[in-house]
């Protein structure tokens, strides 16, 4: 999705088409399929047409309502305060925005298949069919605790090139995109195939052939298999998630 100018601010009208709203339900899909973080990791999208994001707060991804959702700049400043304070831990973000004028949208999380493997030295492959949305596109990253936090993000910037995703050893996963609804696909279908990789390795299994993982990663594209996703994912919501949707009411 992208920003539009009808944007909610704290205690305005929300709508379920509200760029916070989406970003809320994001998370709760997230936390659905595993890819909760404790009360780290954060969801970000870019405000079209301004040197700003809004992001998520420390919280649990399953907690997470639009009031909560926080607008900041590049440089960092709060310009529209949520309900929560915003996180300090959001630096990359910002570096990755102002590097990146073809990404909309930034998610990390902690989950746990995407943390286990970071830990065994091997690359993300594709060792089940879906991962092959992500051929090429992942490559590894290592935290450096000795670096300030806009170091971090000039270098993880460097290390992501124009790629979609950071393997991040021993911590989790980073992941960019043009949309929301396009990166939260991925970084689901990341962890579950992370899960499905890790399973292979034990019993001696081996990646898919490159060549049937590009016609595989073609007809998923053709056929809009993210976006397909998205929309059962977030039709799943109404069902689990009636706190979220209350919001429209009461706005």
């Amino acid at each position: 999705m992208s920003l539009t100018e009808s944007e909610t601010h704290v205690g305005g009208v929300v709508s379920e088409s509200d760029p916070r709203f989406q970003i809320a339900a994001a998370r709760r899909i997230l936390h659905r399929e595993g890819l909760d973080s404790q009360v780290g990791g954060h969801v970000s999208l870019r405000v079209p047409g301004e040197e700003a994001f809004l992001v998520t707060p420390f919280q649990y991804f399953d907690e997470t309502l639009p009031e909560h959702v926080s607008k900041v700049g590049f440089d960092l400043r709060v310009i529209e305060q949520g309900t929560l304070p915003a996180s300090p831990g959001i630096n990359f973000h910002a570096s990755i925005y102002a590097a990146r004028p073809d990404v909309n949208s930034v998610i990390h999380t902690h989950a746990r298949n995407m943390s286990v493997l970071s830990t065994t030295g091997e690359p993300f492959g594709v060792y089940y069919d879906y991962a092959s949305l992500l051929l090429d596109e992942v490559v590894p990253w290592t935290d450096d605790p000795n670096l300030v936090p806009s170091e971090e993000g000039e270098l993880m910037v460097a290390q992501l090139g124009g790629k979609k995703a950071l393997l991040m050893g021993h911590h989790g996963s980073l992941h960019v995109g043009d949309t929301l609804e396009r990166v939260t696909m991925e970084a689901l279908i990341m962890e579950l195939c992370a899960g499905y990789q890790l399973a292979a390795m034990a019993v001696g299994g081996k990646p898919l052939d490159r060549a049937i993982a590009e016609s595989y990663r073609g007809a998923y594209l053709k056929n809009a298999f993210r976006e397909q996703m998205w929309t059962a994912n977030y039709r799943r919501l109404l069902r689990s998630d009636p706190d979220l949707f209350a919001v429209l009411v009461q706005g």
